[in-house]
């Protein structure tokens, strides 16, 4: 009987997400901030890994292809999710859409699995919910169209169920999949949760620990070679500030947040039913008798005060004087917190009505006060040929402005007139290997060459004749040329791994063997000895 409610509820959850993401299962284009942005990515990086790249870190067709190191700098689990997708068959369009679906609704499940440890399956039904139509998600969905955060809010929840549940590997696993969805919002989460595992179980801040060192792969070459690019943070934080009536008062827009878009703004609300919950749950938290249960609320809502708060011009000081904040970009993204906590307050308040419809009553406002955020402008359906037959698409750097590039050069605006150009001598044959990353040819020269290849430089590029490595180049424009000395020579010009890449990647690897072959004892520990210590330690 107990299962069965399990299941119904999880149903629930489950048609309401689907019914609230239900616009990216049409046809139809969904505008939104960011979402060229993501779809010319998802092609290139499912580009790279049919060609055999399976840490993709190098996009060779993007900036007018002079190719750009963006895969190593922005978050790469939503690109393998899109890859994964589009291996089955989809276009790069549906697999965002797909992907953002996919998200919303897993952040669903996993919330409501959560909840139900904590309380029992009609409070968890009524939180997760009620979360799942906080208006700031449908700004994350519909507005921004930002696949990183969406699935980053997922595995926020993933590591509270599994935190909740005692699992300790799983939650590793969750805190990587964070850190790997969006490295931003994992600076923000990271310590939310680290308080969670203080409060609840304090072995998992060691699976905190080891979720960063799975995904040390992506984040620290992105740390270390940071100082090789521009444009990585261009936004001015003053211009994004929140003001308070806007987290009060129901607003919606479809603009950016900078001051010029005032009158189609996109929303800052904080919505009223999370407010009216929150504040229900304070009258709640003074009758509680569980001193667990209610030391955790008080931490969940001090948190979200605290991170609605930093949305606030007020702190402009803080954000100015600590270097962390300034790396949050825009002070709204600390709105993300009130998704959790209106999951948690939802299930805290409904778990002390006694009365069915005060849980459906809150049901029901979550549902018809964000109905009309669930219902976003459409365009004509596109597909990934749409992008990929445009100039603007394809030949920019799929940043803002294209200002990301390399500290030796800006965007290159056109496409080069050569693949590659021999001067004081020539290329004898044809390319003996010509791929993304890997080209290879023979110099013939009297008096020696000077070869230059419309490539961007970047670590990693490196150029060997006759197995021999030499210098490049690179100052001049910021692409890849060398010189070759004369006679005929057996040139290479190879992307490879820096020593810091083949450090980390080392490191994700031995993390990664070592979390399977933990779980696998303790799977051989639960079958032969009943115990449980290595997969849930307690």
């Amino acid at each position: 009987m107990k299962n069965r409610k399990i299941v119904f509820g999880i149903f629930i959850v489950f048609l309401f997400t689907v019914f609230a993401s239900s616009p990216f299962f049409r046809k139809e284009y969904i505008p939104t901030h960011d979402g060229e942005y993501h779809i010319i990515r998802f092609i290139e990086f499912y580009r790279m890994i049919s060609e055999g790249y399976l840490i993709p870190r190098w996009a060779p067709n993007m900036n007018s292809g002079y190719g750009i190191p963006i895969f190593l700098f922005h978050y790469p689990l939503p690109n393998y999710i899109g890859a994964i997708i589009q291996r089955i068959g989809f276009h790069a369009v549906d697999a965002f859409k797909i992907s953002l679906a996919f998200g919303y609704i897993s952040s669903g499940i996993f919330s409501f699995l959560w909840l139900k440890k904590l309380f029992h399956v009609k409070a968890a039904t009524v939180g997760a919910i009620s979360a799942a139509f906080v208006p700031y998600w449908f700004v994350d969905l519909y507005v921004r169209g930002s696949v990183g955060e969406v699935w980053a809010i997922a595995f926020v929840f993933a590591g509270l169920m599994f935190c909740e549940y005692g699992m300790f590997i799983p939650f590793s696993f969750a805190i990587a999949g964070l850190v790997l969805s969006h490295n931003i919002l994992a600076m923000l989460f990271i310590p939310f949760l680290f308080g969670v595992a203080l409060l609840r179980n304090k072995r998992y801040t060691i699976g905190i620990l080891i979720g960063i060192l799975l995904s040390s792969y992506f984040w620290i070459p992105a740390i270390a070679e940071s100082v090789y690019v521009v444009g990585l943070n261009t936004v001015q934080v003053q211009e994004h500030f929140a003001e308070a009536y806007e987290l009060i008062i129901p607003s919606w827009g479809t603009a950016l947040s900078g001051q010029m878009f005032s009158g189609n703004k996109m929303s800052l609300q904080i919505g009223i039913v999370p407010l009216l919950i929150f504040f229900m749950s304070i009258f709640v938290s003074v009758k509680e008798k569980g001193k667990e249960i209610n030391r955790f609320y008080r931490y969940v809502a001090m948190v979200c005060i605290f991170a609605v708060i930093f949305t606030l011009s007020w702190t402009f000081l803080l954000w100015k004087y600590i270097p962390f904040l300034q790396y949050v970009q825009y002070p709204w993204r600390f709105l993300s917190f009130v998704i959790p906590a209106t999951a948690f307050t939802g299930a805290y308040v409904s778990y002390h009505f006694r009365m069915r419809i005060a849980s459906i009553i809150i049901i029901f406002l979550s549902v018809i006060f964000s109905y009309s955020y669930t219902r976003p402008v459409v365009y004509s359906p596109r597909d990934g040929y749409y992008y990929m037959s445009r100039k603007n698409f394809t030949d920019g750097t799929s940043s803002m402005g294209n200002s990301f590039s390399t500290i030796w050069t800006g965007w290159k605006n056109k496409r080069s007139e050569y693949l590659l150009r021999v001067v004081n001598g020539k290329v004898k044959g044809s390319f003996s290997k010509n791929s993304y990353l890997d080209k290879q040819f023979i110099v013939a020269s009297e008096t020696g060459a000077q070869v230059d290849i419309p490539i961007l430089y970047f670590p990693g590029w490196a150029v060997r004749v006759d197995n021999q490595s030499i210098g490049i180049e690179y100052q001049i424009d910021g692409t890849i040329r060398f010189f070759v000395p004369s006679g005929e020579h057996r040139v290479r010009v190879v992307f490879s791994r820096t020593l810091m890449r083949k450090f980390a990647d080392t490191l994700s690897i031995l993390v990664l063997v070592w979390l399977t072959l933990w779980g696998i004892l303790g799977v051989y520990e639960n079958r032969h000895r009943h115990i449980s210590f290595l997969w849930r330690p307690h």
